[in-house]
């Protein structure tokens, strides 16, 4: 029992270190990040982690493969969890979009599943912006700034309660597991 008790606590403690790491490079970088992203995504076209190993060129990017990913990531669990996502009817495989804007630029999250899942930033067709900014289709529209203020007030939420608990509410989606002290 002692063994399993020690597995789950540094599970635990890996998982909050690993948020912490993921809020801190958003909160602290993200505005840099997402004009390079931007930026790249312009040149390229798209943008995702493996760019970053196999990309031709390679991206200018000041930050790594898995600050990226973070990003990808958050992103996408934040348009996911406030607005929804839209889908491209197109494709054959299950996926889904997500859309931001910073300073009149929109960026699109494009994310497929099949064997496994795979998301890329793009740049959205001149249709698809068209649509955002002049339709009901605009309500999947996200202001960068908005996520970014998003994950700055959770960082100072779970700084009120105890890691045990932030933890196991971020892992039961939401639903409080445990107590925890303010």
């Amino acid at each position: 029992m002692k063994n399993a008790e020690f597995e789950i606590t540094s599970f635990l403690e890996e998982y909050k270190r690993r948020d912490e790491m993921r809020r801190d490079f958003i909160i602290h970088e993200g505005y840099s990040a997402i004009e390079e992203i931007i930026k790249e995504v312009n040149q390229r076209g798209s943008l995702n982690e493996a760019d970053i190993y196999y990309g031709t060129p390679k991206p200018q990017l000041s930050f790594s493969d898995v600050e990226l990913g973070y990003m990808l990531t958050s992103m996408m669990e934040y348009a996911t969890n406030h607005v929804g996502n839209p889908v491209d009817e197109e494709c054959e495989f299950e996926n889904k979009l997500a859309y931001f804007e910073y300073k009149d630029e929109i960026i699109q999250i494009f994310e497929v599943y099949g064997q496994g899942t795979d998301s890329w930033f793009s740049k959205p067709s001149e249709d698809t912006i068209e649509r955002l900014n002049n339709t009901a289709y605009g309500v999947y529209l996200i202001q960068f700034e908005d996520f970014i203020n998003y994950t700055i007030n959770k960082e100072n939420e779970s700084k009120k309660v105890s890691y045990g608990t932030t933890i196991l509410n971020d892992i039961a989606g939401g639903y409080t597991v445990g107590r925890g002290s303010k």
